[in-house]
């Protein structure tokens, strides 16, 4: 673990940025990390009610931001509150702007090696948070994002990461290492099969079988290459099907708390937004959801 571990939380001081707001503080305790808490204020909407109500457009700023400041104060004790703990190391800012752009950013700027957000916010559509803050948080820098949906009650007990041996699959183990090092682990390798309707099925299971074992030694080989201790073996998964599925489907048997992804896969193509299986992952898991890109800063 690095010696200096920033923390930005981007609340928009919703019910669900509660759950980042906690997750954040609990890890910044257990670290010593620093945590700055940001509100991001939207300047388009405040035209309307500046047009509509005969306002005076700075005066309206300003005790936005002064609300916004006492909000994300009220986040962080009633959050240390909760978890019983005495507040970490912490600092809270307002900004004007887009809220995925200012809070990137500042990311930047602060050294922060995590960024915590809410799964969604005030908008009730369920795509409307991951698919406009964190997805473009993700694209837009390094810095690991991850994505709160469970009040946290303990730390991070089992975690499942997704594998594909490139680099951001490496980044996002070594992530997890940092992030959760006492946690117990899942490491799942999807693979896809395209032999199965060209020979029988004697053969066919001849070749899934030397196929696996062959993907089971090089996954047990990869997670030591990126941390993993030889006293602290993960469970490791191979399994036929789509990526994505695979991963959820295994982070639900393993009742993981936390699924941990790259944001690129082993082609460096991308999907529109963030890559296919990512992008699977954060929306369908029903825990907490640790994205990172390959070139991030991992603590590791």
């Amino acid at each position: 673990m690095a010696e200096t571990c920033p923390i930005l939380i981007a609340s928009d001081l919703s019910d669900a940025s509660e759950v980042a707001v906690t997750r954040a503080t609990q890890l910044a305790a257990r670290r010593s990390c620093p945590l700055t808490a940001l509100h991001v204020i939207q300047e388009e909407p405040l035209w309307w009610v500046v047009k509509s109500r005969d306002l005076d457009p700075d005066d309206l700023r300003a005790e936005l931001l002064r609300e916004a400041l006492a909000g994300l104060k009220s986040q962080l004790q009633e959050a240390a509150r909760r978890l019983a703990i005495e507040p970490p190391e912490s600092d809270v800012q307002a900004r004007l702007g887009k809220p995925a752009a200012v809070a990137s950013e500042m990311a930047v700027s602060m050294d922060a090696r995590l960024v915590v957000v809410g799964a969604h916010g005030r908008h009730a559509v369920r795509d409307w948070f991951i698919g406009t803050t964190a997805e473009k948080m993700v694209r837009a820098g390094n810095v690991p994002v991850l994505v709160a949906r469970v009040e946290p009650t303990h730390s991070y007990q089992k975690v499942t990461v997704a594998v594909d041996f490139s680099e951001s699959s490496r980044a996002a183990l070594r992530a997890a290492l940092a992030w959760a090092p006492q946690a117990q682990f899942t490491l799942v390798h999807a693979y896809e099969t395209w032999f199965e309707s060209y020979i029988d099925v004697v053969t066919y299971e001849r070749l899934r079988q030397e196929q696996e074992e062959a993907l089971y030694d090089r996954l047990r080989e990869f997670a030591h290459e990126a941390g993993v201790r030889s006293d602290h073996e993960p469970d490791y998964r191979i399994i036929a099907g789509h990526p994505g599925t695979a991963v959820i489907e295994a982070a639900t048997k393993a009742h993981t708390h936390l699924t941990v992804c790259g944001t690129q896969g082993e082609t460096g193509l991308r999907h529109l937004l963030l890559g296919s299986v990512a992008q699977h992952i954060l929306r369908e898991s029903k825990g907490d959801v640790l994205t990172v890109r390959a070139g991030g800063d991992t603590m590791g």
